[in-house]
């Protein structure tokens, strides 16, 4: 009976390491900048401001088991919005370096690809918005590529 349980038990565990391959970055996390707000409550993100914004601090989070990163809104954006990646390496001019993708109004769903040399120490995740308006994150996401 309990070398049944035991490998019922680590079948288990087997199976869902398995299907556990995404990484939710806890949106209730987020830490606007300049005049963006925030309520964790219902996960929206007001854009006072053009270039206004907010991220998610992973503290050099090893990335290298994911390709990506998913981000979805509930609705369709009314702006443009820039999603980028900081890394803690740092290039010629000291600066830390970042992968981006722009979001184009109308859009629900982005994907912003990972740098492999750099994924290894991910210091945090950004978004920002072309001009004032309020956005609903629906999920945020670290994926391995299909």
């Amino acid at each position: 009976m309990k070398k049944n349980l035991l490998i019922a038990v680590l079948l288990l565990l087997t199976v869902s390491s398995v299907w556990a391959k995404d990484y939710n970055v806890e949106t209730k996390k987020f830490k606007s900048w300049g005049e963006a707000q925030f309520d964790a409550e219902t996960a929206t993100i007001t854009f006072t401001k053009n270039w206004q914004g907010g991220g998610w601090w992973l503290s050099r989070l090893d990335c290298s088991a994911y390709d990506c990163v998913v981000i979805e809104f509930e609705e369709a954006l009314p702006m443009d919005v820039m999603f980028m990646a900081t890394y803690s390496a740092k290039d010629d001019k000291d600066q830390k370096i970042k992968s981006k993708v722009k979001v184009p109004a109308g859009k629900k769903k982005a994907v912003l690809e990972l740098e492999p040399a750099y994924k290894n120490s991910v210091d945090g995740l950004g978004i920002s918005a072309t001009k004032a308006g309020v956005v609903k994150l629906k999920s945020l996401n670290l994926k391995e590529k299909k």
